[in-house]
């Protein structure tokens, strides 16, 4: 993708040439629902999903044509696109040209993109977003916090989109300057020391038990624990052996999380060729755009961010 220039080509080799209509919805018996409407493409008729009476399509070339603009702007470079469901979710991303090591690992990379995100089901904004990639492990984390992403980033489905376009134009652009702080944090991270009895603690506070949902009968009380200890300790193995980690720091814990969820959270054995892509995109959107892995990677920067440590947690666990 890194040659096209032209954004019809882009367009058309994203899988992005499509529109979405709105169409009512009858009963069994024909009667028109009112108070709902039927999500689908203009060209093949596949539905993507349902809204309400509020909902407006925002479709792919009005989100595109000003993330090109920036792309050629910035002299970014397009890498990589996915079309999800048919249509329902399409990304695109491209690399920015520099990219920073970290001081104490000059080995240690990471990239800086920018993603534009494209839903037609229904239920999500589209948004665009800034990203942090680290070569060791194609691990992914979104540089823009949660608030941010969910307001002056994103554009809702509702008659006043274009007006929201705008403005997250113009917040996204100013937004790309949180690269530099993702930098200045991950140095950060990285000079504050961690063993593996602290990195414990940290995968407890990560993933608590849920004292709300507990089961009744005792074997699925056991099941459960062991599942919630076994997902602990792959972090704490990935903090010592995780591609690129050396286990001393809180940057190793952060790219522990990272690449649990990039590259082991519910990962099936899939036929390549046939599933391994599309599913690939899944996790993709799982882990940094709408899932609960991105909630689990935002939650790893806000606990490794604070300046306390997690030896407390870790020696109660221990006792």
């Amino acid at each position: 993708m890194s040659d096209l220039t032209d954004l019809d080509q882009l367009m058309h080799k994203s899988g992005f040439d499509f529109e979405a209509e709105l169409v009512r919805p009858f009963t069994p018996e024909g009667d028109e629902i009112d108070s709902k409407w039927v999500i689908r493409r203009t060209d093949s008729k596949k539905i993507l999903g349902f809204s309400g009476n509020r909902y407006t399509p925002v479709n792919n070339r009005a989100m595109m044509e000003p993330f090109h603009r920036l792309v050629k702007t910035y002299g970014a470079r397009y890498e990589t696109a996915g079309v999800l469901g048919d249509g329902k979710k399409c990304w695109i991303s491209a690399v920015l040209p520099d990219s920073f090591n970290l001081k104490n690992r000059e080995n240690d990379e990471i990239q800086k993109r920018v993603l534009a995100f494209f839903d037609h089901t229904g239920t999500k904004r589209n948004s665009y977003l800034s990203i942090a990639h680290r070569i060791f492990c194609n691990n992914q984390l979104n540089v823009i916090s949660r608030a941010g992403s969910k307001s002056n980033y994103s554009i809702r489905h509702v008659k006043n989109w274009r007006e929201q376009l705008v403005d997250a134009q113009l917040g996204f652009e100013a937004a790309l300057s949180l690269h530099k702080e993702f930098e200045y944090t991950a140095n950060k991270l990285d000079n504050i020391k961690m063993n593996e009895k602290e990195m414990r603690g940290f995968a407890v506070e990560l993933i608590p038990e849920n004292t709300y949902d507990v089961p009744k009968e005792r074997d699925k009380r056991i099941s459960r624990l062991n599942r919630l200890n076994n997902r602990r300790e792959q972090i704490v193995e990935l903090f010592n052996k995780g591609a690129g980690n050396l286990g001393v720091s809180r940057w190793d814990a952060l790219n522990a999380v990272t690449e649990y969820v990039d590259h082991h959270n519910q990962i099936k054995r899939v036929d390549h060729e046939t599933r391994g892509a599309y599913n690939a995109e899944r996790r993709f959107y799982n882990g940094l755009i709408g899932g609960a892995g991105g909630s689990l990677k935002q939650r790893a920067v806000d606990l490794l961010s604070n300046t306390s440590n997690f030896k407390r947690v870790a020696e109660l666990q221990a006792a």
